[in-house]
């Protein structure tokens, strides 16, 4: 049987409680008269049948047809339980702060088309601080109906709605201020402020106030083999081939390959790693050729005076080493390479043309 109840108040918060439904354990019919204390920091909602009947602010409040226009409109109704007694769940709400930690389950894509390799893996950690801003706003969007909420149940839903907009806010900010790998990381306190603005909006739909976010932010250990494998920055074609190198490089006769890894250095590390992989393939054929002895194939003829001795092409060169098998300047290989006539990637400032581009390039 329904109690009834004469004073409509919270009498003690959990630890990290943010809803608190009333009465606890089950319906409660109100009388008419009763005293509704909602203390500073708290808001308190009625609801009946799934609608907000009124919202209350902190003060004291006596619940009469008088003073209370959703009372009148109950009363009018028909829908009190007796003469001066009525049923409504009274739902309080915290309003004050709420500090919460986040971090990456996993890292977030940020993509950068500008910026090679087009994307970048971030993580992060921290804490961010909302609070709520309207109620019944927050009780629909949260599931919060419940007879108690707590900050952690909040983070349960709010973590991974973080993550996706963190993703969108900081691509838009990364094309829209031309951010590659390097600079998002270095940008992060700024980041942080901008990201409080952007993402107000998403918040203001789940009826909370974003007060403060402090994420520092920092690129995957391995954010280039991430966004590769994802497609970013190379053609199927060309992770295939990058594989079979790695794959070569590791045999036990012939050395290791380390993990291609991108960092802070951002494309010019990344430009590194290919010219030390290229220098890894040579060394390791060499290797291969000397163990096999006398099975090695013999050296090449002496170069004619006057000539340049003959070098096996590398499967990506620069402008600089195309020129030396085609026998012009580097200024006529770039020029080329304007005209369409080259395919070339562009790397940042620098080009790099492909063996087979330039074979096909010879072909005509």
């Amino acid at each position: 049987m329904p109690k009834i109840l004469d004073r409509v108040a919270v009498e003690g918060w959990g630890r990290d409680e943010v809803v608190q439904k009333f009465p606890r354990g089950g319906l409660g019919d109100i009388k008419l008269g009763s005293q509704l204390i909602v203390n500073p920091g708290e808001t308190a909602v009625f609801v009946r049948g799934g609608e907000a009947l009124g919202t209350f602010e902190p003060g004291r409040y006596t619940l009469t047809t008088e003073n209370i226009p959703f009372l009148t409109d109950l009363f009018e109704k028909g829908l009190f339980g007796g003469a001066n007694v009525f049923t409504a769940d009274v739902y309080f709400v915290k309003t004050t702060d709420m500090t919460l930690k986040w971090g990456t389950v996993n890292p977030v894509i940020v993509e950068h088309p500008l910026r090679m390799p087009g994307a970048s893996a971030i993580v992060g950690n921290g804490t961010y601080v909302v609070k709520v801003k309207e109620p019944w706003r927050f009780l629909n969007a949260m599931d919060a109906f419940r007879e108690s909420v707590r900050q952690q149940d909040i983070k349960l839903r709010l973590d991974p709605m973080l993550a996706v907009m963190i993703a969108d806010k900081l691509s838009e900010l990364a094309a829209a201020k031309d951010l590659g790998p390097a600079q998002l990381q270095s940008f992060t306190k700024d980041l942080n402020d901008l990201l409080v603005a952007l993402l107000q909006e998403e918040f203001d739909a789940i009826g909370i106030t974003l007060v403060t976010f402090a994420i520092n932010m920092s690129l995957h250990p391995d954010s280039l083999k991430v966004v590769t494998n994802m497609g970013y920055g190379t053609s199927y074609v060309q992770k295939q081939q990058a594989d079979a190198l790695m794959a070569a490089a590791s045999n036990p006769s012939g050395g290791a390959l380390s993990e291609v890894g991108f960092g802070a250095m951002g494309m010019a590390a990344m430009q590194q790693q290919q010219m030390q992989q290229q220098q890894m393939q040579q060394q390791w054929l060499q290797q291969q050729q000397a163990a096999q002895g006398a099975a090695a194939p013999p050296p090449p003829p002496p170069a004619a005076a006057g000539s340049a001795a003959p070098m096996p092409m590398p499967d990506v060169m620069t402008p600089e080493q195309a020129a030396d098998f085609l026998q012009v300047t580097a200024a006529d290989v770039i020029a080329a390479i304007d005209a369409g006539e080259l395919k070339a990637k562009k790397i940042g400032a620098a080009y790099r043309i492909s063996k087979a581009n330039l074979e096909a390039y010879l072909a005509g």
